[in-house]
């Protein structure tokens, strides 16, 4: 199997974080396993989300212009993505946070700093769903 097959088999993840050094701990994290797009701005999201259908995003709550809770509504109402699974990755993980994270349809939350094998576990778990 060539590297192009094999990249094309993987399921997508879409990882939205204003911090560079993140994405790339995330890209890092589940590299092997997924084809992980990264997006800095998340006001790029909805534009990428029209041309792309990740298996799973993966949300930042905290960033600059559109919070990640913000996010949700506009990413529910693209075509296709009603349904994408979407886990908050924040350091922002206080009960209220993690409880409208819920209330928006989030599948989950993982609390910043996180352990890779705590990130592909619960990824893992929401794309097989």
């Amino acid at each position: 199997m060539s590297d192009t097959e094999e990249t094309a088999r993987k399921p997508q993840i879409l990882a939205v974080d204003d911090t560079q050094v993140m994405l790339k701990t995330i890209s890092l994290a589940l590299g092997d396993d997924y084809d992980v797009f990264t997006l800095s701005d998340p006001m790029m999201v909805e534009k990428y989300l029209r041309q792309m259908k990740p298996a799973l995003i993966l949300l930042d709550y905290k960033m600059p212009g559109l919070n990640g809770f913000d996010l949700v509504p506009i990413i529910r109402k693209i075509e296709g993505h009603k349904d994408t699974p979407i886990i908050f990755l924040t350091s922002m993980g206080t009960n209220d946070n993690i409880l409208t994270a819920a209330s928006l349809g989030a599948c989950d939350f993982i609390v910043k700093p996180f352990k890779a094998e705590i990130l592909r576990e619960k990824v893992a778990k929401h794309i097989a769903q």
